[in-house]
């Protein structure tokens, strides 16, 4: 989709190394993006768009999914509501939604491991 090429393309932007449509090998399921830091972390990447939900609440399937991943998958998860995204004007905001997001993810996997 054009919401999700736009996502991937302000990742690249931020010179993450950026995986498109990358398969889980736990889980099967094909993940967006799944991103490399410079420091060789690692985040998957969900854009999700209004298929994806109803009334802003997110449907079954994405709750499955999102639940599978956090659960089976190697790599934390950062679900990128379109809403969220649709409310950044410039490549500025978008790039710096991805850096704080990217870095509250991180924070919260590895404090799960304390």
């Amino acid at each position: 989709s054009r919401l999700q090429k736009d996502v991937a393309a302000t990742l690249r932007s931020l010179h993450f190394e950026v995986f498109d449509e990358f398969i889980c090998e736990e889980t099967g399921y094909s993940i967006d993006a799944v991103i490399t830091t410079k420091n060789g972390n690692q985040v998957a990447v969900e854009v999700d768009g209004p298929s994806h939900f109803v009334d802003r609440l997110p449907t079954g399937s994405t709750i499955l999914k999102r639940r599978q991943l956090d659960n089976l998958g190697k790599r934390p998860l950062l679900s990128i509501p379109y809403w969220n995204w649709d409310e950044l004007s410039s490549k500025k905001e978008k790039q710096h939604f991805l850096e704080r997001e990217i870095e509250v993810i991180l924070f919260k996997s590895q404090q799960a491991y304390i």
